[in-house]
């Protein structure tokens, strides 16, 4: 649990083309500006990294709390308030608290992984009004995540190490089948109808791999940057757009990558001009299409401009958007900030729209 966690943390201190959007550059500015509000309690407690954002404006992700010695799953229904998701392993004081949130609902269903015992392994959990629940999905495997949930219930996740994607509903566990000759598969997201978002193989070479959605089970490719061999989606809006990440050039999973749009059969790079061996992502869509991703910071994308989310907070609060992860349809962005100079320590914020 903890590499993933250093990995989000090292791309975020650090800062994956068929068609380039030749106006999307972080120079360009929108009309939008954010109020920033940092997710911490009164007691000390406060957020790391925010996965997700429902559309009552409450987050899940990561956090550090005063009675913990390492980070811990985190529910919030306002910025001032951080609910501590306990893990499964109620009899072991080293592990009863080590989670991990990466999504919710509109129900506040919150979905993760936590570790489990005899054996010990990193199980798919469920919390309802903040009580875990084992979905003892892939028993067999050391590294198992429910990565989101939707409105209906319905929660996609993967096992990591055996590399299969699936499907959790009404108490049942669907395995998702890889593109034809692909061998593995992860699913990072779904959508309100239930279409699965992530990645399949393409070969018997798991470091080549291609943005995959489940319709009903069945998996279709959505393309890569033109001479790339790596592409992964992570979420979908109402109108069927697809945001992810492709590869740059040769290298499948060691490329560097951009982040992308998929759209009407194209694959679009929002930062065609990211360059370097910086990476990209685009975690998230809402339904008016607004689109934030991480890179060398953090940003927004809408109207065919992408804007550095720095460019648009008030510029006293001496914070930097390393990330964003989340975005509602009001227009909440759930993410991760850093003081300037110090980005080792990260804060997650939620920005709201400025009215007005």
């Amino acid at each position: 649990m903890r590499k993933r966690i250093a990995r989000a943390l090292t791309a975020l201190v650090a800062s994956l083309g068929l068609a380039a959007i030749p106006n999307a550059h972080a120079t360009a500015a929108t009309p939008v500006h954010y109020q920033l509000t940092m997710i911490k309690a009164m007691n000390g407690a406060f957020g790391n990294v925010p996965f997700a954002i429902n559309a009552a404006g409450h987050t899940v992700g990561v956090g550090s709390f005063p009675d913990s010695s390492t980070q811990t799953g985190y529910f919030s229904t306002t910025p001032a308030q951080l609910t501590e998701l306990p893990g499964v392993a109620t009899g072991d004081p080293n592990l009863a608290d080590t989670s991990e949130a990466f999504g919710l609902n509109s129900s506040d269903t919150v979905v993760g992984t936590a570790f489990a015992t005899l054996p010990i392994r990193q199980t798919a959990v469920v919390w309802h009004n903040g009580v875990p629940t084992d979905l003892g999905i892939l028993p067999g495997d050391e590294d198992v995540e429910a990565r989101a949930i939707n409105d209906a219930g319905q929660i996609a996740g993967s096992g990591v190490d055996t590399g299969v994607a699936w499907l959790y509903q009404n108490g049942k566990t669907t395995i998702l089948p890889p593109l034809p000759g692909g061998q593995a598969a992860q699913a990072l997201g779904i959508s309100g109808g239930g279409q699965v978002l992530g990645f399949s193989a393409t070969s018997a070479d798991v470091d080549n791999a291609e943005a995959t959605v489940w319709r009903n089970g069945v998996p279709a490719g959505l393309g890569t940057l033109r001479g790339s061999t790596w592409s992964e989606a992570h979420a979908m809006n109402a109108g069927g757009v697809v945001v992810g990440a492709s590869g740059v050039g040769a290298g499948g999973a060691f490329a560097p990558r951009h982040p992308v749009m998929f759209t009407g059969g194209k694959v679009i790079d929002l930062w065609p001009d990211l360059g370097g061996s910086t990476s990209g992502t685009a975690n998230a869509i809402n339904s008016a299409g607004t689109i934030v991703g991480d890179g060398r910071d953090g940003w927004v994308y809408s109207n065919g401009v992408r804007t550095d989310l720095d460019t648009l907070i008030p510029p006293n609060t001496g914070l930097t958007i390393t990330a964003a992860y989340g975005i509602n349809d009001a227009g909440q962005i759930v993410a991760s900030a850093a003081r300037r100079g110090q980005l080792n320590l990260q804060f997650a914020v939620l920005l709201t729209p400025v009215t007005g």
